[in-house]
């Protein structure tokens, strides 16, 4: 028997040799990858809130089969721990770098800009990620559209209260095409604004 399975390995050393190179190499290219075929990913334990910050104890590591893994997806509790969420997860969700609001990002061919709300009572109802209208009266009082379709990217922060600082007035950064982000500008040094929630 051993004589047997010493003339099968010569004669296909070769063979053997070339299998054995493939999966050293597979094995070196996907390091996370386990024998069984899953990698590990960050995932919600509980639904999470958009514009929230993630708190350790809300995710977990689990494997899951790399088939399912999405592109970009978070590997470790303390990179996504502390980040805040650009828009609402479902518990069970696996995180990705686009789920993490690292820092207010407009997008190709769009633009951020601040916008002062003249209407402090709508603050508690936004939330980041949020798809809205952005909208001024004229002199003649006419509602006037500055800019559809904004993209709220970031939330004036609130005192410890939950409350906004006496005097001051609730600013959101919102991404926009170009043009009306300096409609925005150019209204919001003169006035604050309004939203319409799409």
């Amino acid at each position: 028997m051993n004589r047997r399975l010493h003339i099968l390995l010569t004669r296909h050393r070769r063979l053997l040799a070339a299998l054995l190179a493939a999966a050293a190499v597979i094995l070196l290219a996907s390091p996370d990858t386990d024998p069984q075929g899953t990698r590990p990913v960050i995932v919600a334990r509980k639904a999470l809130s958009g514009g929230s910050q993630i708190g350790s104890a809300e995710i977990a590591v689990v494997r899951v089969p790399a088939a399912l893994v999405p592109d970009q997806a978070l590997i470790s509790v303390d990179k996504a721990a502390g980040q805040t969420l650009v828009a609402d997860r479902s518990r069970g969700s696996i995180l990705t770098e686009a789920d993490l609001l690292s820092a207010p990002r407009a997008g190709p061919g769009r633009a951020l800009t601040g916008v002062r709300l003249s209407d402090p009572s709508l603050l508690p109802m936004l939330r980041v990620g949020m798809v809205v209208t952005i909208v001024t009266v004229s002199d003649g009082s006419q509602a006037v559209v500055l800019a559809r379709s904004a993209v709220i990217r970031a939330i004036s922060h609130t005192s410890s209260q939950g409350s906004l600082a006496a005097g001051t007035e609730p600013v959101i950064v919102v991404s926009t095409d170009p043009q009306s982000a300096a409609r925005i500008a150019t209204q919001s040094s003169g006035q604050g604004v309004g939203v319409v929630m799409e």
